[in-house]
């Protein structure tokens, strides 16, 4: 299917988004990838659940992070292999970030950028402001300090 996103709500953001490089892509007339440059504290990747992965977690063989929070394990794969990961997911200003931008599709962060499917967006800049507002959000709760190494 043919997407028909208008090109003037992509151009509208420009290259960038707070002063961090920005990659906005339509996938579908409501489905969006958004990049946002910055490099996160650590490596983590968020997926929605499928009926598959459902039952993975119900025999007991899912090799998923499970991180204590209902809405979090119920509703998302979690790939946190690492201790920073993980505490990276119980602070709480992280969590807030997570539930304004639930549901969405699939949350990586990579060890240089943020990268976010999002699903239902409306494509007006106004829908994507909003968005592109709650992932930074999130990349203030979990971006490395300036100057750290991986």
């Amino acid at each position: 299917m043919m997407t028909t996103i208008d090109e003037s709500i992509l151009n509208h953001f420009g290259n960038e988004y707070h002063g961090i490089p920005l990659a906005l892509k339509a996938l579908g007339e409501q489905q969006w990838l958004v990049v946002l440059h910055a490099r996160p504290a650590a490596r983590l990747r968020l997926s929605a659940e499928s009926d598959y992965t459902k039952q993975l977690d119900k025999m007991g063989i899912s090799d998923e992070t499970k991180v204590g929070d209902p809405h979090l394990d119920d509703n998302y794969v979690i790939r946190a292999e690492t201790p920073e990961a993980k505490e990276m997911l119980a602070n709480p200003d992280v969590r807030k970030a997570l539930a304004s931008l639930d549901p969405f599709l699939e949350l990586e962060l990579t060890h240089k950028e943020y990268r976010l499917i999002k699903d239902g967006l409306q494509p007006t800049p106004q829908a994507l402001e909003t968005l592109l507002e709650e992932l930074h959000n999130l990349i203030k709760a979990t971006q490395a300090p300036e100057g750290s190494f991986e």
